[in-house]
């Protein structure tokens, strides 16, 4: 991995671990399918003078967005509303990791040699290290939104892999073209007062919606397409594991979250594990490129 995408790797799992802890706090003051429809909006402000019809890839991007944007984000936002703490989330979102593996392995014939094998079992390892509390197991129902969030997250990512040829602000306007009216028409439906708690809002809560679509969507999601037009998704995947420690050391600063030896151990577990990852990418870890527009030139198009 050059310099470059380690450091965009870096600002992607900042931008996902502090998003967490945004999240919560905006939880308290917005429903939860209101904050999220919200935000696509945001992104969708954002991206919609550079959307264009992608011909051959429209059935494909609708797919990732009903993955990735709607089910993704509907179950993930339920179940950090759920759990008692931004950490168990952080934590079992990550169950993505083999699980996106795993269909690399099966769906787009990736091979992982021992050495990788070796460093995202280690990664694994250190989130297990931090999430084993018994207090994770009293969240039954926010549990199983989680893991159904990383699924459909797996699922969404994998598809995307293999058939999306589109740039990244290209994959989240799309993205965002699909996840905003359906989380919307969900929350009219099931939800009551959002109007309301959005149009009172204290300008903390709109700035902390507006961090979650610059931050997580266009920085974290839109780096971690750039990330697998470089590599395969064996290694970018286990790589992101990093943000379950950006989301358990924020929970802790800025939620007062209780630091433990466990935490600090299977953080310098995971870290250990992604550096493996990280050393041994090599040939073996590169992707052919894909061979997409650039972003369309906002003065160009003027």
């Amino acid at each position: 991995m050059t310099p470059s995408h380690w450091l965009l790797m870096l600002a992607v799992n900042l931008a996902f671990g502090l998003n967490l802890v945004a999240s919560k706090f905006v939880l308290s003051e917005l429903p939860p399918l209101a904050f999220v429809a919200l935000r696509f909006a945001v992104v969708l402000v954002v991206l919609a003078p550079f959307l264009r019809v992608q011909r051959g890839q429209m059935p494909v991007l609708f797919g990732v967005g009903l993955l990735m944007g709607t089910v993704h984000f509907a179950f993930l936002i339920f179940g950090l509303q759920q759990a008692a703490d931004v950490s168990t989330v952080a934590i079992l979102v990550q169950l993505g990791v083999p699980l996106s593996t795993l269909m690399s392995v099966l769906f787009l014939g990736e091979v992982i040699r021992w050495r990788r094998t070796l460093g995202i079992a280690v990664s694994f390892l250190g989130v297990m290290i931090i999430g084993f509390d018994p207090r994770v197991f009293g969240y039954g129902e926010a549990v199983l939104l989680v893991v159904g969030a990383a699924l459909a997250g797996a699922a969404g990512m994998t598809l995307m892999k293999a058939h999306v040829k589109v740039d990244a602000f290209q994959l989240q306007g799309w993205l965002a073209v699909v996840a905003f009216p359906t989380l919307a028409v969900l929350s009219l439906v099931t939800e009551t007062g959002q109007v309301e708690a959005v149009m009172t809002a204290a300008p903390l809560v709109l700035g902390l919606v507006l961090f979650s679509a610059i931050g997580a969507s266009l920085i974290g999601h839109g780096g971690t397409y750039e990330l697998l037009r470089h590599y395969e998704l064996s290694l970018v995947s286990p790589l992101l594991l990093l943000a379950t420690v950006v989301g358990v050391v924020f929970g802790v600063l800025l939620l007062g979250d209780v630091v433990t030896p466990r935490m600090i151990i299977g953080g310098l577990v995971t870290l250990g594990g992604a550096l493996v990852i990280t050393l041994r990418s090599g040939s073996h870890g590169v992707a052919p490129a894909i061979d997409s527009p650039a972003v369309p030139d906002p003065e160009a198009q003027s």
